[in-house]
């Protein structure tokens, strides 16, 4: 599902339920409402606003636990606008707790579904991706898109640490497979596209 500031939130589950990027809270509230699902998790790919905006709503009404990878966790935490970039959208941002800080080859267990944490740095210093095996399914935030890579001119953000986040994805699709990229924004990828993306943005 699209919500806040185009950015693309997913909701999936298991015995439990997590959000992948919160957006516009009261859009994934009502979806959630229409799946009938709890949500446990809250999980985030990275710590720019239009992908955090809502956490502090959906933690409050759902319980759900805010996750995200320790090296975006302090900007959060902190309530850091200039890292967040809630200025930049106009906004600003409040301290939010983490209350799980990843560091990268964790198994989130939904109860008959489990996302494996790829730490992918370079869009910010905490990215990460979420990987379906089953699926395979890819939840790249704004690591890759369909059809190109995350910005890396904002603080934190680094074109060489990128390149090597994305070889690390190429990695996972030539040995384990991905089917489909669901990014952080725009239309859904496959994973075939990453060979081309790769060839593109860093050849």
């Amino acid at each position: 599902m699209g919500s806040g500031f185009e950015c693309n939130c997913f909701i999936v589950s298991g015995v439990k339920g997590a959000v992948i990027d919160a957006g516009n809270p009261e859009s994934v509230l009502e979806k959630v409402r229409e799946l009938g699902i709890g949500i446990n998790y809250l999980l985030t790919t990275h710590y720019h606003f239009d992908h955090v905006l809502g956490l502090a709503v959906l933690r409050a009404k759902t319980g759900g636990r805010v996750v995200v990878h320790e090296a975006d966790a302090s900007a959060l935490e902190s309530g850091d606008g200039g890292r967040v970039l809630s200025h930049f959208f106009g906004d600003g941002f409040a301290k939010l707790p983490v209350d799980w800080k990843l560091a990268g080859g964790e198994l989130i267990d939904l109860g008959g579904l489990v996302l494996e944490v790829v730490h992918t740095p370079g869009h910010t210093p905490g990215g990460i991706c979420f990987y379906e095996p089953v699926s395979r399914s890819l939840f790249s935030g704004d690591t890759v898109f369909a059809d190109g890579v995350g910005r890396t001119d904002f603080p934190g953000g680094s074109f060489s640490v990128l390149k090597k986040s994305v070889e690390k994805l190429l990695e996972l699709h030539r040995g384990r497979g991905v089917e489909i990229i669901y990014p952080g924004h725009g239309p859904l990828g496959r994973g075939e596209d990453l060979e081309g993306i790769y060839e593109e943005c860093f050849s």
